[in-house]
């Protein structure tokens, strides 16, 4: 555990916003999916790997500002709603099923936590966007979202399982 007032934590946590920022706006360079509201989740890739190495408050610490940054940046406000909703109970999720494996013992359970993660996304998204409208039809499209949300959940999975123990070395070498 870093000191959080050390330039080091400061320095790392700014460098996860800023990558998590970068991939936010890559994803708006991508051509959309065939589901309205479908994304990669690029972002996710920083939420997770946050989330295993530095823990859970400052996992949501980089979420909450990835979204709100990239919502004034690169979509709407209005979009600001659907990525917490979506966000925060994709990291809840994550970070109950990390807690059924060590840390140490990371592996392909990772694509399993990952994926859950991208399924509780869209589940937020559909719940935010029901919501808004005033309308349950929407639940309609949840198996559709759920469905690109296992493949996207396992690409990100994958990046995080060969990310993940390069990044884990770094952040160790100068815990000295």
């Amino acid at each position: 555990m870093m000191n959080r007032k050390s330039p080091r934590y400061i320095s790392t946590m700014a460098m996860l916003i800023a990558v998590a920022l970068i991939l936010a706006y890559v994803e708006t360079l991508i051509p959309a999916l065939p589901i309205p509201g479908a994304k990669i989740g690029l972002p996710n890739i920083v939420a997770l790997l946050a989330l295993l190495t530095l823990g859970f408050a400052d996992a949501l610490v980089i979420l909450f500002v990835r979204a709100v940054v990239s919502s004034l940046l690169f979509t709407s406000v209005m979009s600001l709603a659907y990525s917490l909703a979506g966000g925060i109970l994709s990291l809840v999720v994550m970070f109950l099923l990390t807690r059924m494996y060590k840390k140490e013992q990371i592996g392909f359970s990772v694509l399993f936590v990952s994926v859950m993660g991208a399924v509780a996304h869209s589940t937020g998204q559909v719940l935010v966007a029901m919501f808004v409208m005033s309308t349950a039809s929407l639940l309609y499209y949840l198996p559709w979202l759920v469905v690109i949300s296992v493949i996207t959940g396992l690409f990100v999975g994958l990046v995080v399982y060969f990310v993940y123990r390069p990044f884990q070395r770094v952040l160790k070498s100068g815990a000295r």
